[in-house]
């Protein structure tokens, strides 16, 4: 859902998906009208001291799967759509794990259908809070429609192991995001799914923000991984960003500014620039992916299917 206002795209129009890497060369470009995306990769340059590493393809994406009308997906595409379009980066793009926010219970399971043996996943509901009256679990859909939960998900290619949320400070009132991991064992990498609850998520105090506490937070956790890559929804743009007026949620030490210095770089960020192409319908980059390891690729993609793009990142595991 991310940022309000978005532009909506009509389900019915395949727009063109363009893939660009920034680093290194993915996949050969390909052409997936079936599935509702068209891409074409455009290779750049590589970084250095990555032969003798295992590559691990890393996607994030927002689905917009809620069929809830307050959540504002709807002209996002079907379930069937949403769930191609991350079938088509694994098959064309060697996605080895997806970061998914915003996605149905029962459409996740027809995704690990899809994808077929040898995957595994972790989902974690979102939660309503009422504070003092309790919270329940988010419905995919309208009171009277569909009630399985809404939530987010790790999907691996081979073994998951450990996969757990772990609690950040969270409105007491309104909606509550999860932050979870699992470690990928083939790689032996921390996995870590991030949505962090935008300006107004507390309806009693709209003006409350949470994002600065759960970046710290977040960052507080994933310090302590040998390795690891994390990304999601941060709802928060890139403090370099000369339309951020919110920098200061970003806690230091988290968003590197470039190669030897302190944190983690980002997918798409140039040098010690810490910006990057437009994630979001809004014209705004709100998804980040990070990582412990050498980036190899960095990918973008936009699809007819989300209000949020596709963004995909490699990196190099030392074998």
């Amino acid at each position: 859902m991310g940022m309000s206002g978005s532009l909506r795209r009509t389900a019915g129009v395949v727009t063109g998906l363009v893939l660009t890497a920034a680093l290194g060369t993915p996949s050969a470009a390909a052409d997936g009208a079936g599935d509702g995306v068209d891409v074409a990769v455009v290779p750049g340059r590589a970084e250095a001291g990555v032969a003798t590493a295992k590559n691990l393809q890393v996607m994030s994406w927002n689905m917009c799967g809620s069929q809830r009308s307050t959540w504002h997906c709807e002209g996002t595409g079907t379930p069937q759509q949403k769930i191609d379009v991350v079938r088509y980066h694994v098959q064309n793009n060697y996605v080895h794990a997806a970061l998914l926010q915003e996605v149905c219970e029962d459409d996740l399971t027809q995704l690990m259908d899809r994808l077929g043996p040898g995957w595994s996943k972790n989902f974690v509901p979102y939660q309503w809070s009422q504070g003092a009256d309790g919270k329940w679990n988010s419905r995919c859909g309208e009171d009277t429609g569909r009630a399985d939960r809404i939530g987010t998900a790790i999907v691996l290619k081979g073994q998951m192991a450990d996969a757990r949320e772990y609690p950040l400070t969270q409105p007491y009132v309104g909606q509550q995001r999860p932050f979870q991991c699992a470690t990928a064992v083939y790689w032996n990498v921390r996995l870590c799914n991030v949505h962090t609850s935008p300006l107004g998520s507390n309806p009693d105090h709209p003006t409350w923000d949470y994002r600065d506490d759960q970046l710290a937070e977040i960052k507080g956790i994933v310090n302590t991984f040998p390795r690891t890559v994390f990304g999601g929804d941060f709802n928060a743009l890139p403090p370099d960003d000369p339309d951020d007026k919110d920098a200061w949620v970003w806690p230091a030490g988290l968003y590197s500014t470039g190669p030897g210095t302190e944190g983690y770089q980002e997918c798409d960020q140039t040098g010690a620039s810490r910006t990057g192409r437009p994630t979001h319908d809004s014209g705004r980059k709100i998804d980040h992916l990070f990582g412990s390891e050498t980036r190899r690729w960095c990918a973008v993609a936009d699809s007819a299917y989300s209000d949020h793009h596709v963004v995909i990142e490699s990196v190099a595991v030392p074998a």
